[in-house]
């Protein structure tokens, strides 16, 4: 009698050890799937027919179904509503770094069946009040922030309990209290830096703001390889548009006594306009100066030379974003998240 009560007890120890990753196992999914189908009810992330096989192994195992979540994990994906915005409204030109952003966000979230509720493209349209008022107006649960930052925005977001993401902006802007999906902008540029550009010429250039992480990595790069830098090589530039950046180009080409061998231009727009300043002045690429962009722009692959440059993948940095949105709305983690993609070379002929 004693053994049968024991073997009894040892078979219902069996039966409550069973878990969501003997269920994944048995169906060949993820945990994360079988997890999301069993404790959030979400019909979104496989077939109604794997739907029922989880479910009949849920029954069958006798795997107990965790407390019911909150009403925000219950709650459909389909029915959040999202809202993307450009900081900056030069990104907004086809071909652009948030353009390709923006196609990313777009994709998903039409994949997912995630309606976007709102977008800017120009966000000097709004005051920080003025754009909250419009998101609660239109039932946004979360915002996906392109380019540009601004605190005022986001602490008015944060009091309306509005969701931010922040997708391909430099860390060091982002609150912490954010999700950001982008990549490491001084590890990345450095690496691509010290093999590509500082380590092969002696007089390299640098067009862009001096407040971003890509000057910081172009100065790391001359001193962890012991080269030179030359002030007078720095030309310093906030703005992101071509016409600008040709025109601080063309300033410099203009004062400087002497041309440098290659040029790092902070993006791919910079670059284009540097060039276009540089053929003005008859200065022959890349027989004469070099020069390497930033961000992989669709236009650098049609120019004469090739642009050479550090491409980021902008397209994935969308997709992820609205990922990050909808796993934070959903409570399935209460921290920020940090989603950082890698970057690649892309040589053409101007470097």
């Amino acid at each position: 009698m004693n053994e049968r009560f024991c073997g009894r007890q040892v078979e219902s120890r069996r039966i409550s050890m069973v878990t969501l990753k003997d269920i994944a196992k048995k169906t060949n999914l993820s945990v994360t799937t079988v997890s999301r189908v069993v404790n959030f009810n979400d019909t979104s992330v496989c077939s109604e027919e794997t739907q029922k096989l989880i479910w009949s192994l849920v029954e069958s195992m006798n795997y107990k179904v965790k407390g019911k979540k909150s009403v925000a994990a219950e709650k459909p994906q389909t029915a959040y509503k999202l809202a993307y915005v450009l900081g900056l409204s030069s990104y907004a030109s086809q071909g652009s770094y948030g353009y390709h952003i923006i196609k990313g966000i777009e994709s998903e979230a039409v994949k997912k069946g995630i309606p976007i509720a709102f977008n800017c493209l120009d966000l000097d349209l709004y005051k920080p009040s003025e754009l909250c008022d419009k998101l609660e107006e239109l039932g946004v649960d979360a915002i996906i922030w392109v380019a540009g930052t601004n605190p005022d925005y986001f602490n008015k977001l944060k009091s309306k309990n509005i969701q931010v993401t922040i997708a391909g902006i430099e860390p060091k802007l982002i609150p912490d209290y954010v999700d950001y999906v982008g990549i490491d902008f001084y590890a990345d540029t450095l690496g691509w830096l010290k093999t590509k550009l500082v380590s092969r010429f002696e007089k390299t250039a640098f067009i862009g703001s001096k407040t971003s992480s890509r000057f910081q990595a172009f100065v790391d790069a001359h001193k962890l390889l012991g080269k030179e830098l030359r002030p007078e090589f720095i030309i310093e530039h906030e703005d992101w548009e071509i016409e600008s950046a040709k025109s601080a180009m063309t300033a410099f080409l203009e004062r400087s006594e002497e041309l440098p061998e290659a040029v790092f231009a902070a993006s791919d727009l910079i670059a284009i306009g540097s060039m276009h300043a540089f053929r003005e002045k008859g200065i022959q690429l890349p027989e004469q100066v070099k020069i390497l962009g930033f961000d992989n722009n669709e236009m650098g692959g049609y120019l004469s030379p090739g642009l050479t440059t550090i491409s980021v993948p902008t397209f994935e940095i969308g997709v992820m974003a609205v990922q990050a949105a909808i796993s934070k709305l959903r409570e399935e983690r209460e921290f920020p998240i940090r989603y950082i993609l890698p970057t690649n070379y892309v040589e053409r002929q101007s470097l």
